[in-house]
């Protein structure tokens, strides 16, 4: 016998056999939560219909990561070992078709104690989605990040935010986070268009792309304005209109290296604007963008609570970083993984890179990779050496003196600076730095994640060794000649 919400699932579902099925899928038995999430979703409630009844909110973030973490997993793989053929669950309405095809449904009619207004709702007709996924990569192995994705689902479709940044350092998961958001939130949207700027595109020519999609989609008579501006204006009356969701990942490919952060490059100009009007003027809709730098246009027109916000993305807990160390075939004891962890602060590209190593030279050992104290090497070294040579020579400057020094009070507590930098300039280093994901801010401590200090620290070695021979820097943009630090 069912008990609890949902229960009429069991006239018109072979419940007690599904429960079994995705048990064996999921390698453990379901929930009590799952099932009645499960059981309402077989009824044809929405996560928020089934968010209001369970949870007695309209806030449906919990019960969608229940459903993307969970519920649809479990499912495309219980079908896959029954058909041997992949499906994809990317909606909640797929999932009650995808079932009955099954032969999960009983073969009778809807009972007596389903609500009339439900039979209503279930035969009212859907609106049309249009969605592009570009180059979106595959999120079918996704671990953590369940506290943002709730704040995000949050921000974009209760607080109806008009523009959100994803920031954080290379490798830290942003573009895998900005698919699996777009993949939670897609049903709220008419359209959805996620694109790439690893290419660096010119404006005119996203544009370009992104309204003839949109155009082709709604079926109507449209004609392309000739500049990027007015592209842009053409842009906004397709987001006033109908609710759009446009995601641009790798925008930092558009910033000048090697100056303060937040910088286009000059034949990027165009994009400020673009990112301004998006984030100032009113419509329905909502852009996404990843970069591993903030934006100086959007730090300006952001604020707790403002229309447009920035998510600082830090690394995985221990306990979803011990999950890619099991899918890479990895053993280790739980004092080596936490340490593991620690050292990378939860970089899951970083700790891919390193474990491979593990796999490949240490024949998976991690007691005997630990021994040789080595943090930066190989993939990991061009990760942190692509970071900081976008990097300006005083900000260059402030990493080698934290190195040193381990960290640094904000300037109320201490009077000390780099050598030669006013109190002004270790303002504007820090801030942009901060902006860069190099340093992490702790109230009122700025440090350096540990691989970051070991590289810096190993160069200032080398340095020393060399001190005796001076070789002129012709390139002084790269890190191969490091600003000498006095230790006081």
């Amino acid at each position: 016998m069912q008990s609890g919400e949902f229960v009429e699932a069991a006239h018109t579902w072979k419940l007690e056999k599904l429960y079994v099925d995705l048990a064996s899928a999921k390698n453990k038995g379901l929930t009590p939560v799952e099932k009645k999430i499960l059981r309402g979703l077989l009824c044809g409630y929405s996560p928020g219909e089934i968010a209001d009844i369970i949870y007695s909110s309209t806030n449906s973030s919990s019960v969608r990561v229940y459903l993307s973490n969970g519920l649809y997993k479990y499912i495309e793989v219980m079908l896959y070992s029954q058909t041997n053929q992949q499906v994809k669950i990317n909606h909640w309405s797929r999932v009650t078709k995808l079932l009955e095809e099954a032969g999960y449904k009983l073969d009778s009619a809807l009972p007596p104690q389903v609500a009339p207004s439900l039979i209503e709702k279930n035969h009212q007709p859907e609106i049309k989605q249009n969605f592009d996924w570009g180059e979106a990569v595959d999120t079918s192995i996704f671990y953590g990040r369940e506290k943002e994705l709730v704040q995000l689902e949050n921000w974009i479709i209760k607080e109806r935010c008009r523009l959100v940044s994803l920031l954080g350092m290379g490798g830290i998961g942003k573009t895998t986070l900005s698919v699996k958001l777009a993949q939670l939130i897609q049903h709220d949207f008419q359209f959805l268009i996620w694109r790439s700027l690893h290419h660096t595109p010119q404006l005119s020519e996203l544009l370009a792309n992104l309204l003839q999609f949109l155009a082709q989609a709604q079926s109507s008579e449209f004609t392309l304005s000739e500049t990027s501006p007015q592209r842009t204006s053409q842009l906004l009356d397709f987001f006033r209109k109908s609710r759009c969701l446009l995601v641009l990942d790798n925008v930092d490919t558009l910033l000048q290296t090697q100056t303060y952060t937040g910088d286009f490059r000059p034949e990027y100009e165009e994009y400020r604007e673009f990112f301004q009007r998006i984030g100032e003027v009113l419509h329905q809709s909502c852009l996404v963008l990843t970069s591993r730098e903030k934006l100086k246009e959007i730090a300006t027109i952001e604020g707790v609570n403002l229309p447009v916000r920035s998510l600082q993305l830090k690394g995985l807990n221990e306990i979803d970083c011990q999950e890619i160390i099991k899918a890479k075939g990895v053993t280790c004891s739980e004092y080596e993984w936490r340490l593991l962890v620690n050292r990378y602060s939860g970089n899951p590209l970083a700790l891919k890179i390193v474990l491979t190593t593990i796999l490949e030279l240490f024949d998976g050992k991690v007691s005997q990779f630990l021994k040789h104290n080595l943090l930066v090497f190989g993939g990991v070294r061009e990760l942190i050496e692509e970071q900081l040579n976008r990097i300006s020579t005083s900000e260059k400057q402030l990493l080698y003196w934290l190195a040193v020094k381990q960290d640094i009070l904000l300037l109320e507590t201490t009077e000390e600076t780099p050598p030669g930098m006013s109190k002004g300039e270790l303002w504007e280093n820090l801030e942009s730095l901060v902006r860069r994901s190099l340093i992490s801010k702790h109230t009122t401590i700025f440090k350096l994640l540990p691989i970051f200090k070991e590289y810096l620290n190993r160069e200032l070695g080398k340095q020393d060794n060399l001190q005796t021979e001076v070789v002129p820097n012709p390139n002084p943009g790269k890190l191969s000649s490091s600003p000498k630090v006095n230790e006081t």
